[in-house]
């Protein structure tokens, strides 16, 4: 199994590999992984090296588990199964073989790794908010036709609760449908060996951080609508609410996300690391 995490660490390198020094935090399955996939930036002197596009040489490096040194400060409200702790490597060298550029063409063509790494990665933890929510959304349609409120009926009989849920439930259907047409699109253009352009990328991001918004506020709706079931430990809806707040709360789900788009349809630069 592997982990890995996508801020930069450093790398110096030294004959037949790098020396690689640096801190990353949140990286989740650490725990259950033979392998850690870092992103590291190597050095010139004080400075990054450049590629021969004149960018920062941003690499990956295969890091084996027993090379590791992990902190347990995973202490968190929700998502607490994921182990996301923090992992610190102290010069710790990496065979140049165990590396990989993160624009280099795959060593292995087929339609997956034709893919730039980024996009294999990034939309996971947007499914894993939406799977989340839409349990919600599903615990609470189990919830109210039991449910007595305090003025009296059932929480299933409350017009505002029937439009919460279905309200709720359209969004997040609609925006995984568009995060999955999107990804098919860059699926397919690996499989037809066609280059995936930056405004498809572009398209990924901005399906990412749509779905993120929506969910967020699914969540908060139907946790407001479970009434003070929502509020004791052990409830459903109190556990997917604070794994899924926690989900979402990804790097990946910024709102700036919005704006890097905007800027690629401006012919602008996006201005994001890993876009």
């Amino acid at each position: 199994m592997l982990a890995n995490a996508g801020n930069p660490g450093q790398a110096v390198p030294v004959d037949g590999g790098y020396r690689l020094s640096g801190t990353w935090k949140i990286v989740s399955g650490i725990d259950s992984a033979d392998w850690f996939i870092p992103v590291g930036i190597v050095l010139d002197g004080d400075g990054p090296r450049l590629t021969e596009a004149g960018a920062p040489d941003v690499r990956l490096f295969h890091v084996p588990r027993a090379q590791l040194s992990i902190e347990r400060t995973w202490n968190v409200s929700g998502m607490r199964g994921s182990g996301s702790n923090t992992v610190e490597l102290r010069d710790v060298f990496v065979p140049a073989e165990l590396t990989a550029g993160i624009d280099d063409v795959p060593r292995i063509d087929r339609p997956r790794y034709r893919l730039h790494p980024v996009l294999l990665v990034f939309a996971g933890c947007t499914a894993v908010a939406l799977g989340t929510v839409a349990e919600a959304i599903d615990e609470l349609a189990r919830l109210a036709p039991t449910k007595q409120t305090p003025f009296g009926g059932l929480l299933a009989d409350q017009a505002w609760v029937q439009g919460t849920l279905g309200r709720s439930e359209v969004a997040v259907r609609a925006a995984r449908r568009l995060l999955f047409s999107v990804a098919r699109e860059l699926d397919q253009a690996a499989e037809r060996g066609e280059p995936v352009t930056l405004a498809m990328r572009a398209e990924l991001h901005g399906a990412m951080a749509h779905a993120a918004a929506v969910a967020r506020e699914a969540l908060a709706a139907v946790y407001e609508a479970a009434s003070s079931s929502s509020i004791y430990l052990g409830d459903r809806i109190e556990r997917l609410h604070r794994d899924g707040m926690v989900a979402l709360q990804h790097a990946n789900h910024s709102a700036a996300f919005f704006e890097a788009v905007g800027r690629v349809r401006l012919g602008q630069d996006h201005g994001m690391p890993l876009f």
